[in-house]
């Protein structure tokens, strides 16, 4: 008699939850950098990064909704993803991105819904374009140009890419 195998489907994950970071949030901070693997750490911060500094897990706890704007999503009150814009000094129009998420939960569209997300928020407080500093030796930098992120400027390892804010707007 031949033995039956029956796969059972993996269990869905548990919903996201997106809000606002805050000062608050910074040991939800230091949870979800320990979440990442030291590749996607490396990718994030173009170097080794085990722990975040306190002075750094203040800045990026400090988002104020105007000129720093930091959204977290969470699951099951665990952190999965956090995306921010921090507005440049010398361009008020421009905002520099980040993103990080959790390597089991990467390739989910979780950063690009953060994105679009951070986007709209731009867009209320005046800012109309985006920059991103990344690794040219990732496949960060060839994906975002696919999506319609421009080189500005590469310089040895890295790369700095830019779009305008209502282009992310834009239904795909």
């Amino acid at each position: 008699m031949a033995a039956l195998h029956h796969t059972l489907p993996s269990p869905a994950p548990p919903p996201l939850r997106i809000r606002d970071l805050g000062p608050a949030d910074e040991a939800l901070l230091d949870s979800l950098h320990a979440a990442l693997s030291p590749r996607s750490r490396h990718q994030r911060y173009h170097g080794a990064k085990p722990r975040l500094a306190p002075r750094e897990r203040a800045y990026l706890a400090a988002a104020d909704g105007r000129d720093h704007v930091a959204l977290v999503a969470t699951a099951a009150g665990a952190p999965v993803a956090v995306a921010r814009f921090v507005r440049l000094r010398d361009e008020p129009r421009a905002a520099d991105i980040a993103a990080e998420v959790v390597d089991d939960r990467q390739r989910e569209g979780i950063g690009s819904d953060l994105l679009a997300r951070l986007a709209r928020r731009a867009a209320l407080v005046g800012v109309h374009r985006f920059t991103a500093t990344v690794l040219s030796e990732t496949g960060l930098r060839r994906s975002l140009v696919q999506r319609g992120w421009r080189v500005v400027e590469a310089s040895g390892p890295s790369a700095t890419l830019e779009i305008d804010v209502w282009s992310l707007l834009r239904p795909r």
